[in-house]
């Protein structure tokens, strides 16, 4: 059997789903786009976070972390839910 290069695994998976990976991203954001939004609020709270510890902000670091854990919450919710609410589409 022959081995391929990960080049060429790539090139093979495109032709057989019929898209990029940018255009699969693009068509998830479309999809669920609670999803990218609970992300960029994760990564927002997190480099808030890390600012609030450098600068000695304990409190404020701390309220960051909070709000991490809770986008971060919203985030899997935003998942379950758009996987829920898809495969309710798919059988009407």
């Amino acid at each position: 059997m022959k081995e391929y290069t990960p080049e060429e695994m790539e090139q093979i998976r495109y032709k057989l789903n019929g898209e990029s990976p940018m255009e699969r991203i693009k068509r998830k954001s479309k999809e669920e786009p609670f999803v990218p939004a609970g992300v960029a609020l994760t990564c927002f709270a997190l480099v808030a976070a890390t600012v609030g510890i450098k600068t000695g902000n304990r409190a404020y670091a701390n309220n960051m972390f909070r709000l991490r854990v809770a986008a971060q919450g919203f985030t899997v919710i935003a998942m379950v839910g758009g996987s829920l609410y898809y495969q309710h589409q798919q059988k009407k």
